[in-house]
């Protein structure tokens, strides 16, 4: 490595170009960081090696021992190290079999039609009304459009034309926005959520479109650590049993519905019943 330029500058000029293209890089952004600095430790004097970036890998923050999480760390710098070749061209890009291959992705819970129906109709009679009403509208959502659950509760006044049924989803995972268009029932169903949410507050364009609905949080936008916890909450309740391959079944599984049938949610009186994407199941 050259003396003259750390490999933290190197990390900051990387992470400041890759976001500029739209990249985030929460996640690599830290992993990289605190390559950074181990590397800076060592004080080198030579190129990058992959016995370096090795080393750095097994020292995951957990202590963990399995090389399936040491494979995943090293993963997070093969893009950097063949970046950095530009200005060091002697710097190694460490083999993706250093470790043994990432393994498969964890397939996740496939929800039925009865399990979304039934925590549809838990999170409905969570208390105060806004409350199960607000959670009710996001995990049917979830269900019917194929949403992150980040995306969901990122969404605005301004995102959501129920005139046009169409939502607006800014900034996603790879730094674009998209349009998701709604089944007209999804539409109708959420224009109910909305009347009975602007009872409760004055909605502006960038208010969140669902709400938190106790004390000070009355109006603002929804923590992921809160819908995860009210989520676990329904799914103890409603026992479950985990059909994937994660420890237990998550949030986030509810966006996979949409993919495995062709289902958006459907107004039927106050229950939301699955459908989706204009389409509906004969």
């Amino acid at each position: 490595m050259n003396a003259a330029v750390t490999v933290q500058t190197r990390v900051e000029d990387y992470l400041a170009e890759r976001r500029r293209l739209g990249s985030h890089l929460h996640s690599t952004g830290s992993a990289l960081k605190s390559f950074a600095r181990y590397a800076d430790g060592l004080d080198l004097s030579t190129p990058l090696t992959a016995e370096v970036m090795a080393a750095w890998a097994r020292q995951a923050k957990t202590n963990s021992d399995d090389p399936m999480t040491w494979a995943r760390r090293l993963k997070q710098l093969r893009p950097f190290a063949r970046w950095l070749q530009q200005f060091d061209p002697d710097t190694e890009v460490p083999d993706s079999t250093v470790f043994g291959r990432i393994g498969w992705r964890p397939a996740p819970h496939i929800f039925t039609e009865q399990e979304i129906g039934d925590l549809l109709a838990a999170a409905r009679r969570l208390e105060p009304d806004l409350r199960g009403a607000t959670y009710e509208a996001l995990f049917g959502v979830l269900a019917a459009t194929g949403l992150r659950v980040c995306e969901a509760v990122h969404l605005r006044q301004a995102d959501v034309d129920l005139h046009s049924g169409l939502l607006t989803v800014r900034q996603t995972k790879f730094g674009k926005s998209r349009y998701v268009p709604l089944h007209p029932s999804t539409t109708e169903a959420l224009r109910k959520y909305q009347g009975l949410r602007n009872l409760y507050l004055t909605a502006k364009d960038d208010t969140p479109f669902f709400v938190g609905t106790r004390g000070r949080r009355l109006g603002c936008e929804l923590s992921l650590r809160q819908v995860d916890r009210i989520f676990q909450r329904l799914r103890e309740r409603l026992g479950w049993i985990n059909r994937g391959s994660h420890a237990a079944i998550r949030v986030h599984d509810l966006r996979h519905h949409a993919d495995s049938r062709i289902m958006p949610i459907r107004a039927t009186g106050k229950r939301l019943v699955a459908l989706w994407r204009g389409f509906e199941l004969a």
